[in-house]
């Protein structure tokens, strides 16, 4: 996800950089085809703005998933669950703009449009915004932006393993079990639960209720794919006292 967001504001800066001579591009566009080249008056104030815009959207998009990196690698649960919101997003965004734009970056979403109507009819005018700037870039951007929505899938995927679980929910440590009381003040060895626990008889010690309720936990973890079968079986030895 870094490697991701890095990319981001690499694009972001070399849509601010190329900003200044859009709207020209844009005339030169408007001029080839069959809309009339007085539509870019009012077209203008748009093409000066939509490089700002989209740079600014991928900004803060970068911004974001800097952010989330930082909150998934410090195992917050909460930014397990944002990361798949805010890839989600992402992805659609790369997808909708290789639909309409033949590009997966951002800046494909954007675009400047124009129409005019004379005897032939209507004529229309429809440009995206990476048609406007130098091959290099779109090249460049197209290529980074795929290897970015494999990237994120793959983050999903990872994000979504049972063994994440272990990540985000860590392993609490048992406290050591406290002092165990007998029935009878001369008990035997005590009995505690395992496997194959023999059955209780007169005067031997019950199992105390901690130990119980650490051992459900420890189930449940279990159960969850919090704890591997290695992990389990040492820390139910560590809590009974036996294999």
């Amino acid at each position: 996800m870094t490697v991701v967001a890095v990319g981001y504001l690499a694009d972001a800066m070399a849509v601010a950089v190329g900003a200044a001579a859009y709207p020209d591009r844009v005339r030169e566009a408007l001029n080839t085809s069959e809309v009339d080249p007085r539509a870019f008056d009012v077209i203008k104030p748009l093409a000066s703005a939509l490089p700002y815009v989209a740079a600014l959207i991928t900004a803060v998009a970068a911004l974001v998933l800097l952010g989330i990196a930082a909150s998934v690698r410090a195992g917050h649960f909460a930014g397990r669950i944002i990361a798949w919101i805010a890839i989600g997003l992402s992805l659609m965004c790369s997808f909708c703009g290789l639909g309409q734009a033949g590009t997966p970056a951002f800046s494909g979403i954007f675009y400047v449009s124009a129409f005019t109507r004379d005897a032939s009819g209507t004529n229309t005018f429809v440009q995206r915004l990476p048609a406007a700037y130098p091959p290099a870039y779109q090249y460049l951007s197209a290529g980074f932006a795929l290897f970015a929505m494999l990237a994120l899938i793959v983050v999903v995927v990872l994000l979504a393993r049972p063994s994440a679980n272990r990540f985000f929910r860590p392993v609490r440590q048992l406290a050591p079990p406290p002092a165990t009381h007998y029935l009878a003040d001369s008990a035997p060895a005590t009995h505690y639960l395992g496997d194959s626990a023999p059955a209780p008889v007169a005067g031997a010690a019950r199992p105390i209720i901690g130990q119980i309720s650490q051992l459900s936990v420890l189930v449940g973890q279990h159960q969850r794919g919090e704890l591997t079968d290695e992990e389990f079986a040492a820390a139910r030895q560590q809590l009974l006292g036996g294999p």
